[in-house]
């Protein structure tokens, strides 16, 4: 009896231990806000995620390395990101290369999340903190120690070895093996943390094309060769695996179809099942444009071909055209912006009306008649549907990369000036509004704002989105910033605002539904 009773209780002890972390991890509580480790107004990012190593046999980095300066990093106090379980602590967790913390962290849609600091040292000020134990974010959990080949900080978020130091570089692609970019996990996080929130899927990679919006609000979006549906509420319904090379994508019927790099289309119903599969014989590398019924393309030999409303035959085709890097369609004028900034207006029927040379790239808009808008470092000029140009606002702020031009709903004139080239400092971003009559209204500084931009007006309220994951939303009557947050975008970015009241973007690898009542203007 003695025995069985001895034995219950080592069992029983074996349990509590193995259960004491889940319940530690329950009272730490959920993540409610985030904080960098280490101060960047002070700090730099030294070496990138994922980035491979020559010092390390060319092996990839599986975080992210701050350094604060020579003589200014050392001993400076490491921060925890977040609320969360302290699953590793050691002084010595990396042996000569310094001490390992490793905190667990409940994010709010309940998945699990690790992040690492790396080459830190304990001090009496700075103590590791226990073991199972509770932190908060912001909580000092260590210092930056002497690490080579200088003292930093190795920052890492996870998914897998929740107790174990990262081993720092991987021979694969850490991202495919449970780590996460931390400056994008960080950003992104801050931005599901707002009131505006509604939803947000992780992407396999950036979509190639825009995605097609259905009239119930779904998303269709083609990345990584595959075909997928999201919901009007963010659950992707159904994926298709795409056997040959996929270009483009656009909306057909009440659904959807893609364009192989063959020549060839194909259309997938509602619920994903494929159509028949035509032909038009001409190989194809891109989509550049789908607008006003028309699908334009570059083909393998570099020719711009456009198909109209059958999707079949060619409805005009120019050859000799450099790769194109950003294409806008205004009612009268086609505008395609090669790599080398070579600027092509064209006709809707195929005709080259202008060309012209720009120094850096532009932007675009419709100009009330029709015209197109080219808002570049020279200013914002006026391209008639006879291929003149004309100064459409003699002392708008330079534009160029990244900037943006809209004309309101109001028919006044809204310019996004990135500030990377300005007459008069403090060059910094600047949004400008204009009455029908070309007086200044008002100008509104904005924070750095990455990647190229889009600006919209819904009622009282402009809009600003950028590829780089800027959303801000401004007060049309006198440019007062109402709300603002970002997302870790990257190349292309899409948005649409549906009459759902849901605005869906993306930006870079991640799709995002935010309610357009907690971004709007009052």
């Amino acid at each position: 009896m003695r025995s069985f009773i001895a034995r219950f209780i080592i069992v029983l002890g074996a349990l509590l231990l193995v259960a004491a972390p889940a319940r530690a991890q329950g009272q730490c509580g959920t993540v409610t806000e985030l904080l960098f480790p280490v101060d960047l107004a002070q700090f730099r990012l030294a070496q990138e995620f994922g980035v491979a190593s020559p010092r390390h046999q060319g092996r990839y980095h599986t975080g992210e390395d701050y350094y604060g300066g020579r003589g200014s990093s050392y001993g400076t106090p490491v921060r925890a990101l977040a609320a969360g379980r302290v699953t590793y602590s050691a002084p010595w967790g990396w042996g000569r290369d310094g001490g390992v913390v490793i905190i667990e962290h409940m994010m709010p849609d309940g998945s699990i999340a690790y992040s690492q600091y790396g080459h830190m040292e304990e001090r009496a000020e700075t103590p590791f903190p226990p073991r199972y134990g509770c932190v908060k974010a912001g909580d000092v959990i260590g210092s930056v120690g002497n690490a080579r080949p200088a003292p930093h900080l190795h920052f890492e978020i996870r998914t897998n070895q929740p107790d174990v130091p990262g081993p720092g570089y991987t021979w694969d692609m850490p991202d495919a093996l449970g780590w996460v970019q931390p400056s994008a996990f960080l950003t992104n996080w801050e931005a599901w943390l707002q009131p505006a929130h509604l939803w947000h899927l992780d992407l396999p990679a950036a979509p190639d094309v825009p995605p097609v919006e259905l009239e119930d609000h779904s998303l269709v979006y083609l990345a990584a060769n595959r075909l997928r549906r999201v919901t009007p509420d963010g659950r992707v319904l159904w994926r298709v695996n795409l056997e040959r090379p996929v270009v483009g994508l656009f909306a057909y019927q009440l659904a959807a179809a893609v364009v192989y790099a063959d020549g060839s289309m194909q259309p997938f119903a509602l619920d994903s099942t494929p159509g028949e599969r035509w032909a038009t014989n001409i190989p194809l590398q891109r989509q550049v444009l789908a607008a006003d019924g028309r699908l334009i393309f570059q083909a393998a030999d570099g020719a711009l071909v456009a198909f109209g409303a059958d999707r079949q035959t060619p409805l005009w085709r120019l050859d000799g055209v450099p790769p194109v890097a950003d294409a806008f369609a205004a009612p009268e004028v086609l505008a395609f912006l090669t790599a080398n900034n070579h600027l092509l207006a064209v006709s809707p029927q195929g005709e080259i009306l202008d060309e012209a040379a720009l120094r850096a790239p532009a932007s675009f808009a419709a100009a009330p008649d029709g015209g197109l808008l080219v808002y570049s470092v020279g200013g914002l000029w006026r391209v008639g549907a006879d291929g003149v140009w004309s100064l459409a606002k003699e002392d708008a702020p330079p534009g160029g990369a990244g900037s943006a031009v809209m004309v309101g709903a109001d028919g006044g004139l809204y310019t996004f000036s990135r500030g990377m080239i300005c007459r008069l400092p403090p060059c910094v971003p600047t949004l400008s509004a204009y009455d029908r009559s070309g007086r200044l209204r008002w100008q509104t500084q904005l924070p750095d704002v990455t990647g190229a931009a889009r600006l919209e007006q819904a009622g009282s309220t402009l809009l600003l989105v950028s590829a780089g994951g800027s959303i801000i939303t401004l007060n049309a009557a006198n440019g007062g910033v109402c709300e603002q947050m970002r997302v870790y975008g990257g190349r292309g970015g899409w948005h649409s605002l549906g009459g759902d009241g849901v605005l869906r973007l993306v930006a870079g690898a991640q799709m995002a539904g935010l309610k357009w009542d907690g971004l709007a203007c009052a």
